[in-house]
């Protein structure tokens, strides 16, 4: 098969979304030498050694990071053109937005529907727009691949699309998430003598920053014996971006960071006491498990996709209820035997989810539309008990 990829994704800037398409696309041509890749993406990545295999084509185009107008005509436009002049037999868009009109087989992968549920975290034409374009997306394309059952829920409810359309496909972590300590990434963090609670993510309302705020406060103000600091890594939304004006006390122990490096972030994952991530919306949730790869306990949401990804390997609490937070911050920072314990848990937890998997499950879906196109139907076609024992087999 011709599968053409749409590599928007590698010039935007890489958040969770983009991170994640990243890694599949990599393991993809990484370990399937059968298919043909073509990679529609910025001539940036002609000099990418990731995509140096005999079976992949990069295609370079005239998009750049930051030029979105011009990328989105790009996508809707001039890929569906690269797509029919490559004889592209599949069309995989992994992060989220696709050709709106391309009529030929295809796959997009959709994410969460935070926009359609909660709406209000967003601005009026983002929400608009979004609203307007994913579910007719969904409904186009020959398949749709989500990350949790929450998510395909979601999609089945708000999108009106047939059950077996939608494909549950976990995402995973990158290998280089590990317990292990970089000397050289040590040396560039600054590690508080008192130790930190760590928050990784974007700083915008459906992460739910102002509760994990109120919660240190709470937990500073009732232990006051505890004197760690909070450190919160990610970029500010512009919907967000009072969020420091909101801290009323303890202000100096509260550290905002930015974006950094990926070897500081790993880093910053190795050394925490404890990982919070109180998000009130995720599709899937990297960062717990992200941190749990790296050895870190972790405290979460009970909410969403999030208890399908941490399992019982995490403290999960109500997003909404500052005073639960507090309590499971207290106990994980004031109880070694508990650190130990969830460490121990989420670094068995993690080994479910590894991009492999994540790969051979793709190309599972790739033979299924392949084996319809040729049955002359849309339906799945269930593949021979070989060709699935090849494709899914655990690494």
């Amino acid at each position: 098969m011709r599968i053409g990829i749409n590599g928007r994704f590698l010039i935007a800037k890489q958040t969770g979304v983009q991170r994640a398409a990243y890694n599949l696309v990599r393991s993809l041509v990484l370990m399937d030498s059968e298919n043909e890749y073509f990679l529609f993406t910025g001539a940036s990545q002609l000099d990418n050694p990731e995509w140096d295999h005999p079976n992949v084509t990069v295609v370079p185009s005239g998009i750049k990071g930051g030029e979105n107008l011009r990328n989105h005509w790009w996508e809707q436009v001039t890929l569906p053109r690269l797509a029919k002049r490559y004889q592209i037999d599949i069309l995989h868009s992994p992060a989220n937005m696709a050709p709106l009109f391309y009529n030929r087989p295809s796959i997009v992968h959709i994410h969460d529907l935070c926009f359609v549920v909660n709406p209000q975290w967003y601005s009026y034409l983002f929400h608009s727009v979004y609203n307007f374009v994913i579910p007719r997306l969904a409904r186009r394309a020959t398949r749709v691949i989500t990350n949790s059952n929450n998510s395909r829920n979601d999609l089945l409810q708000f999108c009106k699309i047939e059950a077996d359309k939608v494909c549950l496909v976990y995402w995973a972590v990158d290998e280089a998430f590990t317990p292990i300590s970089d000397p050289v990434a040590r040396a560039k963090i600054h590690v508080p003598e008192e130790g930190y609670i760590l928050y990784v993510g974007s700083l915008e309302p459906r992460k739910n920053i102002s509760t994990l705020i109120e919660a240190y406060q709470e937990l500073r103000t009732t232990h006051p014996q505890l004197k760690t600091k909070l450190i919160l890594i990610g970029g500010e939304s512009p919907l967000f971006a009072d969020v420091r004006l909101k801290i009323k006390h303890y202000s100096e122990d509260v550290i905002f960071k930015g974006f950094v490096d990926d070897d500081m972030l790993r880093e910053y994952y190795r050394q925490a006491n404890v990982v919070a991530y109180p998000s009130l919306y995720e599709g899937f949730g990297l960062p717990p498990l992200e941190a749990m790869a790296s050895g870190a306990p972790v405290v979460t949401s009970i909410t969403s996709s999030l208890p399908e990804v941490v399992g019982n390997a995490a403290l999960l609490v109500s997003p909404y209820d500052y005073q639960q937070l507090a309590d499971a911050l207290a106990q994980v920072l004031e109880n070694e035997d508990l650190r130990r314990t969830l460490r121990q848990k989420g670094l068995e937890q993690v080994k479910k989810f590894n991009w492999v998997r994540v790969a051979r499950n793709v190309i599972t879906v790739y033979h299924e539309i392949a084996h319809a196109q040729k049955a002359g139907r849309n339906a799945p076609t269930q593949l021979s008990y070989k060709q699935w024992h090849r494709l899914t087999e655990s690494p």
